[in-house]
Parts: C-alpha cells; structure tokens; sequence
C-alpha cells in the first residue's frame, strides 16, 4: 500500500539469481499502474477489490501461458499479501506455492471499528476524498511504537537510507481516497476468517514471513504470523512455515538484514522442492517483453481504473 514493485529490486536480484523469472506488479492506484489523471491510492470507483484481485488472476494466467510446466510462487507483501490471499481462496490451484511478507490476522472487532471510521470519512470527504485522519489512525499509531521518530516512516525498516528514499519517492507514502478504504476492508472481511482457508489444497506449501517488531503484525497475546499460521493449520494446512526475524520492522525484505531475508526464503523454496539445489546462473535483467506483454492483457481485459 503506497508503494510500488520497483522498491523490490533486490529480491528480485536473488531470486533470479536462484533460478527464478521474476515478474511484480502494480495494484491498481500503485506505482506504474496509475496513468494520466488517474488517481494514486484508488482502485476503482465501483467494486474495487474485485477488480484487484481479478488483475492478478489476469497476470497468472500470463505467466503460466508464457511458462507451461513451471511452478508459480505468489509472493504478496502487506496490502499485496491480503490480495494475495484473497486470489488464492478464490483460484486455489492456480499456484504451487503461497508466500506472505508482513501479513496480519484481523479480529472481527478491527474491521468493525476500520469500517465505522471508514464510513464517517466517506460520508464527510466523499468516496474520492483522501482522509488525514484515516491515515493517522494507522500510519501513525504505527510509528508511534518506535518513538522518539526520526521521521513519519520509521516504522517501515531500521535502515535509514530505505525510510529516507520511501519518502522522497512521489510513488510512495501518498494518502488514498476513502473508496479505497472501503474496498480494502471489503478484502479484509473476505479473509479473515478459516472459511477462507478451507478451499487451498492441504499440501500446498505456505510460508509466512515478517519482522518481530512489524506494528502490523502484532499482538500484545500471540504475534500476528503465528496466529494466521495456526488459522491455515486448523483448517488442514499441511506444509505451514512462519518465521520472524529479531528486531525487524515491517519491510522485512526491505531490512538492514535483508539478505539474511532472502537467503531464508530461497532455502525454503529449495526445501519444498521449488527450486533446484543446482540452481543455473541467469542473468540479472528486467524482462520487458514479460511486463509490456502482461500490462497489454491486464488493459484488454479490466476496466481503466479510475472507474
């Protein structure tokens, strides 16, 4: 959320470096998605979420298209791992491997409270307004845990130089309106509970990964990745890996100890049997024809964003 894919370079680095095409994308209303007077921090005025999650159906079945045979790991951070989440439950097996980055397990009592405050601003603002309010009640409850603040970003990493960029960056940090909001909750609600667990093959492979201090994922009682991981195992889940780094805020793959980040999730691909232990050595390149190709078929086939 108020972000872009470009941010993830260094992963995708490692990633290619262990044998795998790397393809990111931009949700709608994020990074190089938004075009002409499109607006930043907006899915769509009408059925947003469905919309999101629609996208990444369309840019799997591009992939698989373009690679017949070969695995596809879904790897969704934060905002992208509740998308991700939701695409799963949906297409159960359109993946071999779910990978979740800063994830959080949401009590009825948040999304109550979430949709009131939600509400309100909408009604004040408008569905297109942007509420500072509603930004603060997150954003900067967050930051808060990591007081006295350098900045209004210290949340997000320990390393000064991402937080600093973060900020810079015109692609990140930006508000977003109150139908995002709204439609962002109405993602929520669709998998928060175990019934949206129930319809993933037992088998396939599920790792949860996030920083010990990420204000997302905490709870005072039981960290917010060991009790989504303990949801996806009582609703049969067979092959559950959670993890937490020591000291690491919520951009895990973004943290002063990123490449220990990155060596634990290629391990465990190799683990699952995802990778070869004999993995070839590829270039490190951006596939365009991948991206452009992949742009044109989500153009063809969703509706312009700002609708």
């Amino acid at each position: 959320m108020a972000e872009h894919s470009a941010r993830y370079a260094a992963l995708a680095e490692q990633l290619t470096n262990a044998g795998c095409h790397v393809y990111a994308h931009d949700a709608r209303g994020h990074g190089y998605s938004v075009r002409g007077d499109q607006l930043l921090g907006h899915y769509a005025n009408h059925d947003g979420w469905n919309k999101v999650v629609n996208d990444l159906r369309v840019v799997n079945e591009e992939l698989r298209s373009r690679y017949p045979g070969v695995a596809i790991l879904l790897l969704g951070h934060s905002m992208g791992s509740f998308i991700a989440r939701a695409f799963v439950r949906r297409f159960p097996y359109a993946i071999d491997a779910l990978l979740l980055s800063g994830s959080a397990s949401h009590t009825l009592g948040d999304v109550v409270k979430a949709s009131t405050a939600v509400t309100i601003e909408k009604a004040r603002l408008g569905a297109h307004g942007k509420s500072k309010l509603l930004d603060r009640l997150s954003f900067a409850t967050y930051n808060r845990q990591f007081a006295p603040n350098r900045t209004s970003a210290d949340w997000l990493s320990r390393d000064t130089r991402v937080v600093d960029e973060y900020i810079r960056d015109p692609l990140c940090g930006f508000l977003c309106t109150n139908q995002f909001w709204s439609d962002l909750i109405s993602g929520i609600r669709e998998i928060r509970g175990p019934e949206s667990v129930r319809p993933l093959p037992k088998r396939l492979p599920v790792l949860m990964f996030s920083g010990e201090l990420d204000p997302l994922s905490y709870h005072p009682k039981a960290h917010g990745i060991y009790r989504l991981a303990q949801m996806y195992e009582r609703a049969g889940m067979q092959k559950v890996t959670a993890r937490l780094f020591a000291g690491g805020r919520h951009e895990i793959l973004n943290e002063t100890n990123r490449d220990e980040v990155f060596a634990f999730i290629v391990q465990w691909l190799r683990e699952n049997k995802l990778l070869s232990n004999q993995a070839p050595q590829t270039e490190v390149a951006v596939n365009v024809a991948i991206a452009e190709t992949s742009q044109a078929h989500l153009e063809s086939n969703t509706a312009p964003a700002t609708q």
